[in-house]
């Protein structure tokens, strides 16, 4: 039986970047600036348009990202996930590969239908707007779910956007309890500040039943808590979470590692895209607790690694940027 570091579960997206007019996006009535979810035959219209400018391909969605993160550090990860058995899914699956993550693609036939893709278009004043579109990424649930890799991982970790299917919160639960039973640290990904207004008494019943390290930004915080400040946000996490971080943008990140609150402050940088800054952080930060890091430590290496991605495009670093990376990690577990 191979031990994993980090089995992690969510919605499997192509992520595809193109660069795009101010008149293309006018003349096809996509919105500027905005993430807006779709059906395929708009997706494919668009990707048809689009297909000799695609600048960059990557499998993506937000726990793929963290996952890969991770990874590239060098800690040994299992992913679970949906694709199709089309051109997409086949190349999710093979980008999997090349970034040395196993995963349930590797023993199950592929079914039909179309992969889940995000188009990111971007504009000349950098500006990104985004189509998403599920495709059977969706339907992750109990089926896609390896338990005996979870329950020998030493940290679970959980996307957030699962919860909005019964498929994906039924994956959840399975996970969660599994990692509770065996003492194993669950984390999850709260993924979005709408997703926790909606579904914010699932998500309560998911922590009870096992998520022990929980990751939100600070509009996340405020949803679940209901609090009415920050500080008083914290309390309450402190109150009902066993552990937490809590990313405040450029003002760096709170984290609580059951006895401690850690204030961690971001390198100032010149930021040019905050897409994958939440993802990296996270990804760093689990690497850092696997190599036997305090909080403190890992979220100042979360930061750092963060503050890399949102000073580049894409949500993965580039290579120089992931040897700067490397070489901070280094020396930080070492002090």
């Amino acid at each position: 039986m191979n031990h994993f570091d980090l089995y992690g579960i969510g919605n499997a997206l192509v992520d595809v970047e193109t660069r795009v007019t101010d008149q293309f996006l006018s003349d096809n009535k996509v919105i500027k600036g905005c993430m807006t979810l779709v059906e395929a035959a708009r997706q494919n219209e668009l990707l048809d348009q689009l297909r000799q400018k695609i600048e960059h391909k990557s499998c993506g969605g937000s726990l793929a990202n963290s996952t890969i993160a991770t990874a590239n550090f060098g800690s040994k990860c299992f992913y679970s996930c949906q694709v199709a058995d089309d051109e997409m899914g086949r190349f999710f699956h093979r980008d999997l590969i090349h970034q040395n993550i196993q995963s349930n693609l590797d023993s199950t036939p592929l079914p039909k239908g179309d992969t889940g893709t995000c188009l990111a278009m971007i504009t000349p004043d950098a500006d990104r707007t985004m189509n998403t579109f599920l495709g059977v990424g969706g339907l992750v649930g109990p089926d896609q779910v390896n338990i005996e890799v979870a329950k020998s991982a030493r940290i679970c970790f959980l996307e957030g956007y699962l919860i909005s299917s019964e498929y994906g919160k039924e994956a959840l639960h399975t996970i969660a309890q599994s990692a509770n039973q065996n003492g194993n640290i669950c984390a999850l990904s709260m993924s979005d500040p709408m997703l926790v207004k909606y579904f914010r008494d699932d998500f309560l019943a998911l922590i009870k039943d096992g998520v022990n390290l929980l990751f939100m930004n600070e509009d996340e915080a405020m949803e679940l808590t209901q609090a009415e400040t920050l500080t008083g946000a914290i309390t309450w996490l402190k109150n009902n979470i066993k552990q937490f971080v809590v990313t405040c943008g450029s003002r760096g990140s709170l984290s609580w590692d059951g006895d401690s609150l850690f204030e961690t402050p971001v390198p100032t940088i010149n930021q040019l895209d905050t897409i994958g800054a939440g993802d990296m952080f996270a990804g760093s930060f689990i690497h850092a607790l696997l190599k036997g890091a305090s909080f403190d430590t890992a979220a100042t290496i979360a930061c750092y690694c963060a503050s890399l991605i949102v000073g580049q495009y894409g949500s993965r670093l580039e290579q120089k940027n992931q040897e700067k990376a490397n070489a901070f990690v280094a020396q930080a577990l070492n002090h």
